[in-house]
């Protein structure tokens, strides 16, 4: 794996995140909210991907909950900013969109950030 994470860069490892009912990748996901709105997402970390690994996704200005890893319930639910989403594994997540303002979700892996695996959405 020391190997790949050298060889591995935004040059040559495209790293996405997609909404799949739009097709919409990275900056192109244009979400838009009301404060207060409480929005279930459900994040897949493909483990097919040409490098696949865990990636840390991580929510500006808002906080949510874990409801379900892999359709497990959650029993330890607590606000967070950043989950942790294993290769493979795909996480349902619970967040409130309580402050207004324009703001970005993204992988917390500089590296994954500096490549796009970003997108921005706005709380009205």
């Amino acid at each position: 794996m020391a190997m790949m994470n050298e060889m591995s860069s935004d040059e040559n490892i495209e790293w996405i995140i997609e909404d799949t009912d739009t097709g919409a990748k990275n900056g192109k996901i244009d979400w838009s909210f009301n404060q207060g709105d409480l929005v279930k997402v459900r994040v897949y970390n493909d483990e097919k991907g040409m490098h696949p690994m865990q990636h840390p996704l991580h929510f500006h200005g808002q906080r949510f909950v874990v409801l379900t890893e892999d359709g497990v319930a959650n029993e330890n639910m607590q606000w967070k900013d950043t989950v942790l989403i294993p290769k493979g594994q795909t996480v349902d997540i619970l967040v409130d969109m309580s402050n207004a303002g324009k703001w970005m979700a993204h992988c917390h892996i500089a590296e994954h950030l500096h490549s796009g695996m970003m997108f921005n959405f706005e709380v009205k």
